[in-house]
């Protein structure tokens, strides 16, 4: 008569029990999740309070969650601003708003179209991106650190010009005699004026889109 094998706690001899692989995807969401909320109550609190009024502490409470956890995951108040930053350059769209323009680029199939893609996403970036660069720009005055976020953006907004400006060299768009370092001095100004234009002066989006478009095309295509 063949014996089976006896059981010992629930396994039987000369076997391992398997072990549960562990999914940690719920908890890396929820985790991005409280850190999306804690981007968001920054937002609100340093548009409405200003840099020096807001307090991690009030953040924390409208994110509902611990004042640990926010410089945990941000390092500082600063930190906070610029993830608040980094978020608004994403524009209003489903997908980062970089990621299009250069999607964008690829399918068009001549300058002009390049030019209107890159003035209607200006307009989208600019409304909600252009308070919080004021906003940096009035800490840098009174945070070492914000003053540093403040260079640091400046520097990477000329880099993200300069990708555009290769672009329109790399395609044959950018008219003859005009440099790429001149053609991204240009793209740059020209991001400057929607506070100036739509907040201060009562333009629509739509117009400052046009206003954009009409002067790059001037400037920069044959």
């Amino acid at each position: 008569m063949r014996l089976m094998p006896s059981r010992v706690n629930g396994s039987t001899h000369g076997r391992h029990p398997r072990r549960r692989r562990y999914d940690a995807s719920g908890r890396r969401a929820r985790a991005a999740e409280r850190r999306d909320a804690v981007v968001t109550a920054a937002r609100e609190h340093f548009l409405a309070d200003g840099f020096v009024a807001t307090t991690v502490a009030a953040v924390a409470a409208d994110a509902g969650v611990s004042v640990e956890s926010v410089y945990k995951w941000f390092g500082s108040k600063a930190g906070l601003l610029r993830a608040v930053w980094d978020r608004s350059l994403a524009g209003s769209g489903p997908t980062h708003a970089e990621r299009r323009s250069d999607a964008g680029s690829r399918r068009a199939t001549d300058g002009a179209t390049v030019i209107r893609n890159w003035a209607r996403l200006a307009a989208e970036v600019g409304a909600v991106a252009d308070p919080v660069l004021r906003l940096v720009e009035s800490a840098a005055h009174v945070d070492p650190e914000a003053a540093r976020l403040r260079d640091a953006i400046e520097r990477e907004r000329t880099a993200r010009m300069a990708h555009n400006a290769a672009y329109l060299v790399e395609a044959g768009y950018l008219r003859d005699g005009v440099t790429p370092e001149q053609a991204r001095d240009v793209l740059l100004l020209y991001t400057t004026f929607y506070d100036r234009l739509v907040k201060q002066s009562g333009w629509t989006p739509e117009q400052f889109s046009a206003f954009v478009e009409r002067g790059l095309t001037a400037h920069l295509l044959p």
